[in-house]
């Protein structure tokens, strides 16, 4: 009697062990088809974050010269003495992951590669620093990777003396700045203002790219009396702002032609100075339910052979 007890023990001791094996293998199982659903889930959400990125990209950009054409006619129509700013913001939702976009004309921002090269270091810092304000500014720290180019006034442009150049021909500018990391402290920017975040916001009034020609027209006011500011006296530089800002249809070379005595102070300032916009950039931050999970910054620029090419970052 006793041993049949025994053996309905051990059977049920048996059956307990197997039964707990099998819900711990169920549970084990359980939690990896969640553990791969959630991959799964994850993977699709990366997929549509960076084929949106790069569906808007390639549309953007492709536009922003119409778009910030566009801009710039409603803003002449509205206030023709205030320029349009040199950035479109927009939100857009694609299959559930929101895009905020800032969309850049690099040429309509002071180019602090070409401030570099015609005023050094320390002008360029002061200059920037008036972008930024003293609250970012604490992260401003310039590492350029080259010295200032040795020029007189106008001299960054090649081929200065051929009466047959294109007026149109870019700048062969150098790049002293090569991203924003040589411009900002990025650990003490993030310490400060919440890391490179805040770049997008920072950087909407200079830049790092383009061919260095400032697009006057667009221009905020800092922008343009840095740069003019270069060539000719601040009084000179503000005599010119005022100028065009009163007659904001006058052509760049009528401005020059009254108001800046010296031919050649007249000529350099033709070639930092422009009328157009052929460089710009997009700031792109891609989240899902509240979390953002891609950051990228694109500019599209025209190389010295009139060719279309990108720079990317990815944060």
């Amino acid at each position: 009697m006793a041993s049949k007890r025994n053996r309905r023990g051990y059977v049920m001791l048996v059956v307990i062990s197997v039964s707990v094996l099998m819900i711990t293998l169920l549970s084990l199982l359980a939690n990896l088809s969640l553990r791969r659903g959630l991959e799964a889930a994850d993977a699709e959400r990366t997929l549509q974050q960076r084929w949106g990125a790069m569906t808007l990209e390639r549309t953007l950009l492709s536009q922003a010269p119409k778009l910030f054409e566009t801009r710039e006619e409603l803003a002449a129509e509205q206030d023709p003495s205030q320029p349009a700013e040199p950035f479109l913001r927009a939100a857009i939702t694609l299959r559930g992951v929101t895009f905020d976009v800032l969309l850049g004309d690099e040429d309509a921002k002071l180019n602090l590669n070409a401030l570099y090269h015609q005023a050094g270091e320390v002008d360029t810092a002061r200059a920037a620093m008036e972008m930024i304000g003293p609250g970012a500014g604490r992260a401003l720290r310039l590492l350029p990777a080259m010295q200032p180019m040795a020029m007189d006034q106008g001299s960054i442009i090649e081929n200065d003396d051929d009466e047959d150049q294109d007026e149109d021909q870019e700048i062969g500018l150098p790049a002293a700045f090569r991203s924003w990391g040589e411009v900002f402290d990025l650990p003490t920017l993030a310490e400060t203002s919440g890391g490179s975040a805040v770049l997008p916001n920072l950087t909407t009034g200079m830049t790092c790219w383009g061919n260095g020609q400032l697009n006057f027209r667009r221009a905020s006011d800092e922008a343009i009396l840095a740069v003019a500011g270069t060539v000719v006296q601040d009084g000179g530089a503000q005599r010119l702002l005022t100028r065009y800002r009163s007659s904001p249809t006058a052509t760049l070379a009528v401005l020059l032609q009254s108001e800046v005595a010296s031919q050649r102070e007249r000529d350099a300032l033709a070639r930092l100075l422009s009328e157009t916009s052929s460089n710009f950039s997009m700031w792109l931050d891609a989240s899902t339910g509240g979390r953002r999970s891609l950051r990228r910054f694109t500019v599209q620029f025209r190389d010295a052979e009139g060719d279309m090419r990108y720079s990317r970052f990815v944060d």
